[in-house]
């Protein structure tokens, strides 16, 4: 009898470690629009200069890997075409989210992607508030119009705690300083910068 209690209590507490190792986490990667044309103020709707484009393509090298089920990006011609080049790769149409209600978009990107991966395009206006909307503190309130390069990393576990890591992508091209509380490297998985030709 004492034996088959030992038995069970250990394949109880067993069950409980491999529950705990399946614990699903939820990976929400968020990113500005890349670099835009500015020759027209009056255009409200630019499309990306070359060196944008290039690092709509250094984005898509450094996501290409990460699994990602979904792309989020706004109505906007620089958002899109940020995220064309990983969507292409990935196969995935971007789906489009009004920045009117950011709590709401960021509810809707968790709900759709528990335990899976995501991509969301956003503006220098926009992007702090859907992370802080995501439940997620971030170390300064918004970006500049010259920061372009950083990659924001939510990670989400199945309690709903969530942590940031930020790292930069691409040609450098930010006034911004990321504390090093915050710093995953240069490039996440490898610490170092990927170049893209401008």
């Amino acid at each position: 009898m004492f034996n088959k209690i030992v038995v069970i209590l250990s394949i109880a507490a067993l069950s409980l470690s491999n529950f705990d190792a399946l614990a699903q986490k939820t990976t929400i990667w968020l990113v500005r629009h890349a670099e835009k044309e500015t020759a027209n103020p009056a255009d409200r709707d630019p499309d990306l200069t070359a060196i944008g484009k290039s690092r709509a393509s250094a984005l898509s090298q450094v996501l290409k890997r990460e699994k990602i089920r979904h792309i989020y990006s706004t109505i906007y011609k620089r958002t899109q075409n940020t995220a064309m080049p990983l969507a292409g790769t990935l196969k995935l149409i971007p789906e489009i989210y009004d920045t009117k209600d950011l709590t709401a978009v960021a509810q809707r990107v968790l709900a759709e992607n528990k335990g899976k991966y995501a991509l969301i395009v956003g503006h220098s206006n926009t992007l702090i508030p859907m992370i802080k909307a995501l439940n997620c503190e971030v170390p300064f309130e918004e970006l500049s119009d010259n920061d372009y390069d950083m990659l924001f990393k939510v990670i989400v576990d199945d309690k709903g705690k969530a942590r940031l890591n930020i790292s930069h992508y691409g040609d450098l091209h930010h006034t911004t300083e990321v504390p090093s509380a915050f710093s995953q490297g240069e490039n996440p998985g490898t610490n170092t910068p990927i170049k893209v030709n401008n």
